[in-house]
């Protein structure tokens, strides 16, 4: 009962040891209930920014785009105070109106459900291949042989990437971009060489595919029409950098996280094979709130104003945690519960809405569809070793290194 006696003023959330404490979602609660809204200190007292625990005013401050700001960087530190190098980390995520719907535009209807129904046979098919791929071993790592490859084959499948060691540098650079704070993963300079080092790769992709296009993502990047002016290089290979690590480590982290809650809830595991289609709508909803693999998100004051009474001054930063707004207690029944039937869920797992809702939410669930369906007719018998699991507590991302599990081989056909 530690987290229940022990001060507040004594919890740090940018310190990277918070996420790993076993109390964690009790002591977020408390904030909930006492300091919804409070001023935090960075790690090492480098600054201060503005802590927001709840869930609709997370909503409504992601939903108000004048108001709070994307420019100046979207995480909680000050290193990202140079839009310059903001944009180098998150692209067109880190810009605001003009530049950000224009960017936005670009791909914007490749990820719409309509559009998507154009790719849902290589979508099911890529499926089909990761599980396929060790369906005969017996034993693996889900986490690193399964969830991570599902999401990262049909990403780098859009974007024509070539296949080989590349791609799995692409997944090591995207987990150490996105994992700072995680004392695996290494610092914030780790990350930013990594993001860098993303962007370098898809800039030098970018100026060999503009000798052939095709028609790839990547190549619509190149060939589009920005208010008559195309993308250079460099902003291609941001794009890039952008839709790997978007589109890669949020869905793995949702993928391996679902199944180790599966697993400690078998009878609700049960339940999702039996009648897959009947629950997976609810399920693959309450697997993203549950397991909030995006841990917070942050905006920049535009303006003098105020969130729940406190006065916030223009230019001050506020950072919302999507894992304490996705438990809160005023818009989730027994919010602790993992209930793969759960309706409504209203959750933030996605962005909080607006107009930087995430741009690959419908690919995401596409994936999870095909891949939990393929998952459960080929190995029904898969168990899940919890007592191996091993968690990326980073200050960004809550994903998973290591989930080992084992199942009857079985061969499945070409």
């Amino acid at each position: 009962m530690v987290a229940m006696t022990e001060s507040l003023d004594d919890i740090l959330l940018a310190d990277p040891a918070f996420w790993k404490r076993p109390d964690k979602y009790d002591i977020l609660a408390r904030f909930r209930r006492e300091r919804p809204i409070s001023r935090q200190p960075l790690l090492g007292g480098e600054g201060e920014y503005w802590s927001l625990t709840r869930h609709n005013e997370t909503r409504e401050i992601t939903k108000n785009a004048k108001l709070f700001v994307s420019r100046h960087g979207t995480g909680m530190g000050s290193s990202l105070s140079s839009p310059e190098l903001a944009y180098e980390i998150a692209g067109m995520v880190n810009r605001d109106a003009p530049e950000h719907p224009r960017l936005r535009g670009i791909v914007a209807k490749v990820f719409t459900p309509r559009l998507l129904k154009e790719i849902e046979g290589d979508i099911a098919a890529s499926a089909r291949a990761v599980v396929g791929a060790i369906s005969e071993r017996g034993e693996c790592d889900f986490a690193a042989d399964i969830a991570n490859r599902m999401p990262l084959k049909v990403i780098c499948d859009m974007l024509a990437v070539p296949q080989g060691e590349i791609r799995g540098e692409l997944s090591r650079l995207s987990t150490q971009a996105q994992g700072y704070g995680d004392e695996n993963m290494g610092d914030e300079d780790d990350s930013l060489d990594a993001f860098i080092a993303l962007n370098d790769y898809g800039e030098e992709l970018s100026r060999e595919r503009r000798k052939a296009p095709g028609d790839d993502l990547l190549s619509l990047l190149i060939t589009a029409d920005v208010d008559g002016e195309k993308l250079t290089d460099r902003d291609v290979g941001i794009y890039f950098q952008l839709l790997i690590t978007a589109g890669f480590e949020t869905t793995a982290s949702s993928i391996a996280q679902g199944m180790s809650f599966l697993a400690r809830h078998p009878d609700q595991w049960r339940a999702w094979r039996e009648d897959y289609d009947g629950l997976v709508g609810t399920a693959l909803e309450e697997i993203v709130r549950y397991a909030t693999p995006v841990v917070h998100f942050g905006r920049t004051a535009a303006e003098d104003t105020e969130i729940l009474g406190q006065p916030i001054a223009a230019g001050e930063r506020v950072v919302f945690w999507y894992t304490s707004a996705n438990r809160d207690e005023t818009v989730f029944d027994d919010p602790e519960r993992f209930d793969i039937a759960r309706s409504p869920n209203d959750h933030v797992g996605y962005g909080g809405g607006g107009v930087h809702h995430c741009l690959g939410m419908h690919l995401a669930r596409r994936e999870m569809y095909h891949f939990f369906k393929v998952l459960f007719e080929t190995l029904p018998d898969l168990e899940i070793d919890l007592d191996g699991m091993q968690q990326i507590n980073g200050l960004f991302i809550n994903g998973m290194r290591r989930l080992p599990c084992h199942y009857t081989p079985v061969r499945m056909d070409a």
